[in-house]
């Protein structure tokens, strides 16, 4: 089911929205518990992330609290007069559903971006190469895109790539977000001179579908490109992405999984910094850098801050 229309303190926000086989026993089929950090009805702040205007990273990662987190300086801190011209700043968090380890993602150096993760659990970060890391429903698969590569791993060894999907080359394309559509695959949004593209890549097969174009023409005014491209994927299995309409108005666009055409669109009202939706719960950072999230058709919740980031 789609979700509505809803307006949010300090911005006028779009909130988007089995069959099986029986025996001759009276047996009830079994039915994998939720992980720790899945987000529910209950608890639908747990497994958020987010990053502050001063680039620090916040996560609500324990299973029974709503108070969130927020970890010391990962990466450099841009306002530090002592930080030189090579920035490596952060850009995305992961939250494992079922382990509620923390993967947080950085760029621009080196190029191919890093990833960090305590491995240890004990306030030391280690690093592996590639950034947007993204985790698979189950919580058990990591993927992450460095430079020409998608890289996917096991969230519990993740320096150990198990498969490698080849992803257009850096001088046609530019990759900036990426977001798990199923246990399978991996939905990838970015850039080339042509406009901006979605493309799919699979596990199962190590390969990319060809890229979909979903707008012939890139806004490299004040908000960029990056306004451009995929939200992620909604309760419905529509893979959702954003789009210009007007410099007021924002396209919100629900495609098929299996093609990406278009199936229907709604629209948002104004900018957003960021919007990242994942099943049931969504999450927005309006252009003044609030907070909201809202699970299912509940009602949204605006959370204490001012945020470049969140997902």
């Amino acid at each position: 089911m789609r979700q509505g229309v809803v307006p949010v303190v300090c911005s006028l926000v779009m909130v988007t929205s089995c069959g099986g086989s029986s025996s001759s026993s009276n047996s009830t089929p079994s039915v994998n518990p939720p992980g720790k950090c899945a987000p529910t009805e209950q608890n639908p702040l747990v497994g958020l992330a987010a990053i502050t205007e001063e680039y620090k990273v916040v996560v609500w990662d324990s299973p029974n609290s709503s108070t969130p987190r927020q970890l010391e300086q990962i990466g450099d801190d841009p306002f530090s007069s002592r930080t030189g011209s090579d920035l490596t700043v952060v850009e995305t968090v992961a939250v494992s559903e079922k382990t509620c380890e923390v993967f947080v993602g950085a760029c621009c150096e080196p190029v191919s971006g890093i990833t960090f993760y305590d491995k240890d659990k004990d306030g030391e970060w280690e690093t592996l190469m590639g950034h947007l890391p993204v985790i698979s429903p189950d919580g058990e698969r990591l993927a992450r895109v460095a430079y020409e590569e998608l890289l996917i791993s096991s969230v519990t060894n993740p320096e150990e790539t198990t498969v490698t999907v080849t992803l257009p080359k850096a001088d046609v394309a530019t990759i900036y977000r990426a977001q798990w559509i199923n246990d399978d695959e991996v939905a990838l949004s970015g850039f080339t001179n042509d406009g901006a593209y979605v493309w799919v890549a699979s596990q199962r097969t190590k390969s990319l579908r060809e890229g979909v174009q979903i707008s012939n023409t890139i806004d490299g005014a004040a908000h960029g490109t990056y306004l451009v491209g995929l939200i992620g994927v909604d309760e419905s299995d529509n893979v959702v992405t954003q789009n210009f309409a007007t410099k007021q108005k924002t396209i919100i666009e629900y495609r098929y999984p299996e093609s990406l055409d278009l199936r229907s669109t709604d629209t948002l009202s104004g900018f957003v910094r960021s919007y990242v939706m994942r099943g049931k719960r969504s999450v927005m950072v309006s252009d003044n850098g609030a907070l909201t999230t809202w699970f299912g058709n509940g009602d949204p919740r605006a959370l204490a801050g001012t945020y470049v980031w969140a997902g």
